[in-house]
């Protein structure tokens, strides 16, 4: 009989370990999964996304975040005997809150409070200044790369002297596809300092439609104005409210448009309603954006569709400036009139301002572009700056590290003397 050979129970125990540990592991990864799904249940409430200014007018402004789950928040505004506390309405997780009775060109303090816990810091919000006054407003585009660049330059722009009044992008505000989930860390917290001061006005470039293309994520986050061209029923997708819209502040009125929509759809409902909106009466500088550009010497081509449809009423009613992204770079154009260059004050100017973070786009040979091209630079992640007071408006381009890379100035003659 062959003799049977025991095992000693520490060897049993030793072979047993490895799957022992390994059930430990899988039973903590487990674990940890459930902590942390049921985390924002358990912790409490906190903001995750926002404050975002929006709609801001000389009397209120609209302010929105998000929080780990519902609750029932609310906003202290003012100091001293002013201060007063506005209730949020829910949406889920999306706060809104109106705030109106507001001054002009007022700076006000405020925070917000869930259940009585502050849930912000104390942050100031600004109202639009009274027509008349001078302002000040950044330009940029093409930046929601989540890149060290994208988040220098939000620094930079955050401290910008003189201080901006609002942010005006030109699109592609969250690659690679304007996904939900990637604007925590492509947009709110690039920005999250100046977005809970001033009004954020955004335009849809061509990687902000989600994967759905309907740019759910777009109309959810932002609220815009509801005043663009009048949806029909062969183009309701292409016109849904927000996707263009237009709104004043001083002496500037500024017109946004979709430019991912058909030739058809620019021919006969944005180009008739452009025309209408900067035809009307208003403020004296008229601006118009749109996330791909009519005249570029960069990596694309200039956009004909742009050229037979918005540019003759760009030209038909005077429009000062018209901005786009795109290109990866830094372009200005002299003043052009149907393409051609005109004298100053008998054209639009045209500016590709599209190095808001993303990587950059080398632009043409000189040989090669356009003799209209007045400046090109694309060695710098940049942003414009725009001031305007009265009847001169300045541009400046800043590089990140604060170098001015162009330089220009626009005049109008005064109110009531006749134009050249």
């Amino acid at each position: 009989m062959t003799p049977t050979r025991s095992v000693a129970p520490s060897s049993r125990r030793a072979a047993a370990r490895p799957r022992t540990v390994l059930l430990w592991v899988l039973a903590a990864i487990a674990a940890s999964g459930g902590l942390y799904a049921a985390a924002p249940w358990i912790l409490p409430v906190r903001i995750v996304e926002g404050p975002l200014v929006q709609m801001a007018g000389e009397d209120g402004v609209t302010l929105s975040w998000y929080t780990t789950r519902p609750a029932a928040c609310t906003v202290v505004v003012g100091e001293g005997s002013e201060q007063r506390t506005v209730p949020a309405t829910a949406d889920g997780r999306r706060q809104r809150v109106r705030i109106t009775g507001l001054v002009p060109g007022r700076s006000y303090p405020y925070r917000v409070s869930a259940g009585g816990r502050p849930l912000t810091g104390p942050l100031s919000l600004h109202t639009n200044r009274a027509r008349g006054e001078p302002f000040s407003f950044i330009v940029f585009g093409d930046s929601g790369l989540g890149s060290r660049a994208q988040y220098a330059l939000a620094l930079q722009m955050e401290r910008a002297e003189p201080e901006a009044d609002f942010l005006l992008h030109v699109g592609d505000l969250v690659y690679p596809d304007g996904e939900r989930g990637r604007y925590a860390a492509r947009f709110f917290a690039p920005y999250r300092r100046s977005l809970a001061r001033v009004n954020f006005w955004p335009c849809l470039g061509n990687h902000d439609f989600g994967q759905r293309g309907d740019a759910a994520a777009y109309r959810e986050v932002f609220e815009l104005p509801e005043n663009g061209p009048a949806a029909v029923p062969d183009a309701a997708r292409e016109l849904a409210a927000e996707r263009h819209y237009w709104f004043d502040y001083g002496a500037c009125r500024v017109a946004v448009f979709d430019s991912n929509v058909t030739e058809a759809v620019l021919r006969e409902h944005v180009a008739p309603w452009l025309r209408q909106v900067m035809s009307a009466a208003g403020p004296r500088w008229r601006l118009v954006v749109c996330h791909h550009p009519a005249y570029t010497a960069g990596k694309y081509a200039p956009d004909e569709r742009l050229q037979r449809t918005i540019v003759p009423v760009v030209d038909e009613t005077g429009v000062d400036i018209m901005f786009a992204g795109h290109d990866h770079n830094y372009q200005r154009t002299r003043p052009l009139r149907g393409g051609r260059e005109v004298e100053p004050g008998q054209g639009t100017v045209y500016i590709v301002s599209g190095a808001g973070g993303a990587k950059l786009y080398t632009a043409k040979a000189a040989a090669q572009r356009p003799d209209f091209i007045a400046c090109i630079d694309d060695q710098h992640h940049s942003f414009t700056q725009i001031s305007i007071d009265g009847d001169e408006l300045r541009l400046r381009q800043v590089a990140l590290g604060g170098a001015v890379v162009d330089e220009l100035l626009l005049r109008k003659p005064p109110a009531g003397a006749a134009a050249p």
